[in-house]
């Protein structure tokens, strides 16, 4: 083979080369930028509404049994805390609407509790307008007590489905978090390429000296040092991932705190509401009585609530996401050092190759 054709086939696979570590490093860098922004704005933010939600309505379901429980229901109703907490709770849920992660699976259960919590909201009324007549109290209580067995009913009441929902759209997540583009298998997608144009160049340096007695290229030491910064800028985007990762982490403990919250909240109502059907139901309510104080814990006191605060929480949570996402232009760059690295291939070769085929 004539050294004119071996110069040409070297520099088509060097250019090639080029051609595929850019595209392999754009591609890869772009992916994990998408999967941060999806996180960001969607996945993250549906998993925090539906804990959110489900914290909401457990303040909701007491503020309604104190205000039964003290007697400021004939005054004041159900008590504008708890219409205050219901709309935070509906709006968290839109919110979850909004940012669905969980495809239609998700959105047929919200849909399951939006229903459940409007039977809910119609139980509140009717044992708001029972109890305020003098011969409704016992229909009062009983209305009452229907609507905090829709809400804390253990896996069919409206708690226990957001506490699934809330498993779903963290499900989707923590898939995202550690599949797709943030798997470690793409590393060697971008790295490889990378690894494949740089041994190019080293070989392309040892051929041209041995032929010319030339030293050193120095369009091809160009093209090496472009090569290594687009490695170090396409590694920007696996820091962006494990940035990410650890505000999955984030949102993993800050879930469990609130589910204790939620959980520890959800029986401080519970010892009143066995009063108030003591006082107004007695025998006539059955075993119910009976079936409801056997959840209340030993001594009749509710275990204290966790002090995690899903707004404080929420908002750390965004910081860290958003301390995750690199700049777009990144990707400009990452262009930019392609599109030179090949320019000085073809101008590391082009006096060699027309002196050769000047000869020819």
């Amino acid at each position: 083979m004539s050294t004119l054709r071996r110069l040409l086939r070297l520099r088509f696979w060097l250019l090639t080369a080029t051609v595929v570590a850019t595209i392999a490093a754009l591609a890869t860098f772009a992916g994990i930028q998408a999967t941060v922004a999806e996180v960001r704005a969607r996945t993250a933010p549906a998993v925090l509404e539906v804990v959110a939600a489900q914290d909401a309505l457990v303040k909701a379901d007491n503020a309604v049994v104190t205000s039964f429980a003290t007697g400021q229901v004939e005054l004041i109703g159900p008590g504008e805390r708890h219409q205050s907490e219901l709309v935070i709770a509906r709006q968290s849920l839109t919110q979850v609407a909004e940012h669905n992660a969980a495809g239609t699976e998700g959105s047929r259960a919200l849909q399951v509790v939006e229903g459940l919590l409007a039977d809910y909201a119609n139980f509140v009324e009717q044992a708001d307008a029972h109890y305020r007549q003098d011969d409704g109290r016992m229909l009062g209580t009983a209305d009452l007590w229907y609507a905090s067995r829709l809400m804390h009913q253990p896996e069919n009441g409206i708690l226990g489905r957001l506490g699934a929902l809330a498993e779903l759209q963290h499900t989707a997540l923590r898939d995202q978090l550690s599949g797709g583009w943030l798997a470690v298998a793409v590393v060697p997608l971008w790295l490889l390429p990378a690894l494949a144009l740089l041994g190019l160049l080293g070989y392309a340096q040892f051929r041209l000296r041995r032929k010319f007695r030339r030293r050193w290229n120095f369009w091809l030491l160009g093209a090496t040092g472009l090569l290594a910064g687009m490695i170090v800028t396409t590694s920007f985007a696996f820091g962006s991932a494990s940035d990410a990762r650890d505000a999955g982490g984030s949102v993993d403990t800050a879930v469990a705190s609130w589910r204790e919250g939620t959980a520890a909240g959800a029986a401080q109502g519970r010892p009143k509401l066995v009063e108030l059907l003591r006082a107004h139901c007695g025998q006539d309510c059955g075993g119910v009585v009976a079936e409801l104080a056997a959840g209340v814990p030993d001594g009749g006191a509710a275990p204290p609530a966790s002090t995690g605060d899903p707004a404080d929480d929420g908002g750390r949570i965004d910081d860290q996401l958003d301390s995750a996402d690199v700049p777009a232009f990144a990707e400009y760059l990452i262009a930019g050092f392609g599109l030179v690295i090949a320019g000085l291939v073809v101008a590391g070769f082009h006096y060699r190759i027309e002196e050769y085929r000047f000869r020819s």
